[in-house]
């Protein structure tokens, strides 16, 4: 379930929602609340109240009510909701109306504060009837062979040119965001390092046979460098199967408060987790892990279930 939708149902439950940055909802403890398909569901929703107040922190109940609901640890059940919140106040500070499914629709007013209307969002009046037909102005009149014609025929074959030119300017778009999303694909299966290797051919020996590694430099938000994954040869008595190291990629994100906040978060509970950033726009968060080749589906499950609390896998292994 949403962000949005487990505000709404501890509103439900609780009678009140202190949302951080916005206010407090209440319902009165004399109203019943119905269910959704109760045909006076819409009259009960105009019974929700809200009171602006300057709430810093989200209520300690709320976090466990998330948490439970999505099976996240509390770290990231935190991190959803102020995603959320950051969200509904950006679109609250550039005007827009923001509507809150089964509470009602804020927006700011003129003075700053924020106006509530409880309920299902208003939608624009149609009139039943046809406005009156204001009179042409002598200039749009023209005259053919003694048949009168306005510039309304030419009004529509400018709609129709500009709805095709529209309808080209947006296939054109969808091809080039497809290429895009095909290279930002590609690149990010390679390599975040940056690599450097300066060689002398006159100095240093040929080492075209031979695999040199390759210096990695430190990313400027990981605390340590991370050099590549180099096997663990194994016992020729025992005949262990060797241990490799892999990188398990949790998460990757363009926002950077967010990369920051779940990494500050998990740093002290996992050892050799690191966050670094691939670009300018992207961030990612990563463990290195010793394991069989056989066991990576498994490492990736219970990392999986550690960090996301779901069974959709969000977890991948970078090469």
């Amino acid at each position: 379930m949403k962000i949005s939708g487990l505000l709404t149902s501890f509103l439900y439950q609780n009678r009140k929602l202190n949302i951080p940055g916005i206010g407090q909802f209440t319902i009165p403890e004399t109203v019943a609340i119905p269910e959704p398909e109760d045909k006076n569901f819409a009259e009960f929703l105009q019974y929700v109240q809200f009171t602006p107040k300057n709430i810093l922190q989200p209520d300690t109940d709320l976090i466990d009510y998330i948490r439970k609901e999505t099976g996240k640890i509390k770290p990231l059940a935190e991190s959803d909701l102020e995603s959320y919140l950051a969200d509904c106040k950006s679109l609250l500070n550039i005007g827009k109306p923001l509507f809150l499914e089964g509470i009602g629709t804020l927006q700011k007013n003129k003075i700053g504060g924020l106006d509530f209307l409880a309920g299902q969002p208003l939608m624009e009046r149609v009139e039943s009837h046809e406005p009156e037909k204001a009179a042409p102005k002598h200039g749009d009149r023209k005259f053919l062979y003694n048949n009168e014609y306005t510039n309304q025929s030419n009004q529509g074959g400018n709609l129709r040119k500009l709805l095709i030119v529209g309808g080209a300017l947006f296939g054109l778009a969808v091809v080039v965001w497809g290429g895009y999303l095909l290279y930002a694909r590609n690149v990010n299966q390679t390599d975040n390092t940056i690599v450097t290797s300066v060689t002398n051919p006159e100095t240093e020996p040929d080492t075209t046979n031979t695999q040199q590694p390759p210096v990695i430099l430190p990313d400027s938000l990981a605390k340590d460098s991370i050099k590549p994954a180099t096997p663990v040869l194994p016992d020729s008595t025992s005949g262990q199967s060797p241990l490799v190291s892999y990188k398990f990629i949790l998460q990757t994100t363009s926002k950077r408060y967010i990369a920051d906040s779940n990494y500050n978060k998990i740093k002290n509970s996992i050892p050799d987790v690191h966050l670094v950033s691939k670009d300018s726009s992207t961030y990612q968060i990563y463990v290195i892990k010793k394991c069989l080749p056989s066991d990576t589906t498994k490492e990736k499950t219970n990392l999986n279930n550690w960090y996301w609390g779901r069974k959709e896998m969000r977890v991948r292994i970078e090469l």
